[in-house]
């Protein structure tokens, strides 16, 4: 059994998507993943499966969201492990408790071509800060997400991939409740 995490996009944000995490939960458990558990409304399932394949458990939980309730839902897969090493692979310095709430990761469902990665570079080192390594970007903003310049460029569309954001925060308390089982 490997220990995943599912990052949905987009649900229960603005009164759009809604799914109640109970019922998430029910779904995953339909689908016979072991210990199911949520973290927070924005999407955030961590479980147990035998399927080795990321893209392969993403396609199956996001065709079983547009079954169950009838809407599409981008769904990123980390096994444990990656999600650690995205944790480990924090490229910025930060000391302050203040500064890694600013810190914000996004996971990407595939790695971005080289031509991706130069559309990106002209935002690398204004007020807020971006670095990508593998399928994971990391953005540390001088003040907010919603202060920064970077809210209203469409990040998927310029990488040319899926991508969902975590704060710094989540996407440990999501690595501590895969240890804990």
């Amino acid at each position: 059994m490997t220990t995943y995490i599912a990052l949905l996009r987009g649900i229960n944000v603005g009164g759009n998507k809604i799914i109640k995490m109970q019922d998430l939960k029910g779904m995953f458990q339909a689908l016979q993943f072991e210990h199911v558990r949520t973290y927070i409304q924005s999407g955030n399932v961590v479980f147990e499966s035998t399927e080795v394949s990321g893209h392969q458990l993403a396609a199956v939980i996001g065709e079983q969201i547009r079954e169950t309730f009838g809407f599409d839902v981008s769904v990123i897969i980390r096994s444990l492990e990656e999600l650690e090493a995205a944790i480990e692979g924090n490229p910025f310095q930060l000391t302050e408790a203040d500064e890694f709430k600013r810190l914000y990761v996004s996971f990407l469902a595939d790695e971005p071509t080289a031509e991706a990665l130069e559309k990106l570079r002209p935002y690398e080192d204004g007020a807020d800060k971006v670095r990508v390594t593998g399928k994971e970007m990391y953005t540390l903003y001088e003040v907010s997400v919603s202060q920064s310049p970077l809210f209203k460029v469409q990040l998927d569309k310029l990488l040319g991939t899926s991508i969902t954001a975590r704060n710094w925060n989540t996407v440990n308390k999501l690595a501590a409740l895969g240890r804990s089982v």
